[in-house]
């Protein structure tokens, strides 16, 4: 699975390159589009207003929301001194069947989370 995180999301309204191709490709399966955590939509959100509704018009991707679970893991993430906005990202990466990427521009925030994340470059 291939997730985009809050800074991810940043870069994809930005215009990044790679991150538009995902996000712009229609496929029929959704395990197969790139995902954005719920907590991840609003932490782009709050830092570009409008995020929300650029993104939520793509059609290459598919939106996690936050369930009893993903809640737990977040506040267990913050309390170990992950930053909020990352939560949501590392529960999804580690909570589903086949292991997720995430794809990030802060690659280092993910040190010792176990979470497998992609340098996207700067946005």
């Amino acid at each position: 699975m291939i997730v985009l995180d809050h800074t991810a999301v940043l870069a994809l309204c930005r215009g990044h390159r790679l991150l538009s191709g995902l996000a712009a490709v229609e496929v029929d399966d959704p395990d197969q589009r790139a995902h954005i955590p719920a907590l991840c939509l609003v932490a782009a959100s709050l830092q570009l207003p409008g995020a929300a509704a650029h993104v939520g018009a793509l059609p290459g991707l598919e939106f996690l929301p936050l369930d009893f679970a993903g809640a737990a893991t977040v506040e267990q993430a913050v309390e170990a001194g992950l930053e909020w906005a990352y939560g949501h990202a590392v529960h999804a990466a580690v909570s589903g069947a086949v292991e997720g990427q995430v794809l990030t521009a802060t690659p280092e925030a993910y040190n010792g989370t176990g979470v497998w994340a992609v340098d996207i470059g700067k946005p």
